[in-house]
């Protein structure tokens, strides 16, 4: 019996459409995003991405480190990250580091030099994809943190891109949580109408 051919129909996101990426076998990006693939096709996880610093208008003082906390949704998984120098400082020696707050690991690796990863939207491999996605667990906290090691203010931003569970609430779980709730006395509900 002859081998059946199966042939999965091509996944159509963001990263298909970047016309500067040349997908060669042997380079990093095509080979991290293949790692991608079962979060890319997954139907029940959604993009989430966490920004810091939250205001582009927030600079990190000379020699200066801002810390940050993120919390995501357990079961999310972290696949790739951004960094861009805002305002005319350019921020060629400013280190980043991700930490996971439960287990004390960082999520890529110790610090990167942002200076290197900063792109100007011309750079072929954009995000800056993660080898394997790193799933976060209860309770979803991450450490963020940006050193500036220069002696003038560096205006930054560091994108964390996560895939985030979506979460179905089923009608019949709620009604019974607010029903214990009445019960208790920590909430007064209207009967629900089911005229509809």
């Amino acid at each position: 019996m002859a081998a059946q051919t199966i042939t999965i129909p091509q996944k159509v996101d963001g990263f298909s459409y970047n016309s500067n990426l040349r997908y060669l076998s042997n380079r990093f990006f095509p080979n991290a995003l293949a790692q991608l693939d079962i979060l890319r096709r997954a139907v029940n996880y959604r993009a989430r991405w966490w920004v810091t610093p939250n205001s582009q208008n927030q600079s990190i003082a000379a020699f200066d480190t801002l810390f940050d906390q993120a919390r995501v949704a357990d079961g999310s998984y972290l696949w790739g990250w951004s960094f861009a120098p805002l305002g005319t400082n350019q921020a060629t020696d400013v280190c980043i580091e991700v930490v996971d707050s439960c287990s004390g690991v960082p999520l890529f690796q110790d610090f990167v030099c942002g200076g290197a990863l900063a792109t100007d939207q011309t750079a072929g491999c954009y995000p800056v994809l993660l080898t394997q996605p790193r799933v976060i667990l209860n309770p979803g906290l991450i450490n963020i943190h940006i050193s500036n090691r220069t002696a003038n203010a560096a205006t930054v931003q560091l994108i964390l891109h996560f895939a985030e569970p979506c979460l179905i609430v089923e009608e019949e779980s709620r009604e019974q949580e607010m029903q214990r709730l009445v019960r208790s006395g920590a909430a007064r509900i209207a009967p629900i109408d089911r005229s509809y």
